[in-house]
């Protein structure tokens, strides 16, 4: 049996940034519509949610960079 290659373990573990905001927008969209009952909230709520997915992806991705960087 041998080890994961870097780029194997990516594709397992979905770590890309889009995959980050893409999940944000959706959970966003929801919770627009749960709490406004309205497109309008739906489309706020998915434009909040890609907006923290997209950032929190960003910060993750540099933070395991300055990791592997630093170790």
């Amino acid at each position: 049996m041998r080890e994961l290659t870097e780029q194997e373990i990516e594709q397992v573990s979905g770590g890309s940034i889009g995959d980050w905001a893409a999940d944000g927008g959706a959970l966003g969209s929801i919770l627009g519509t749960l709490a406004t009952n309205t497109i309008g909230g739906a489309a706020r709520g998915g434009l909040g949610g890609a907006l923290v997915g997209a950032s929190f992806g960003v910060g993750f991705s540099a933070g395991t960079a300055l990791y592997d960087w630093l170790s």
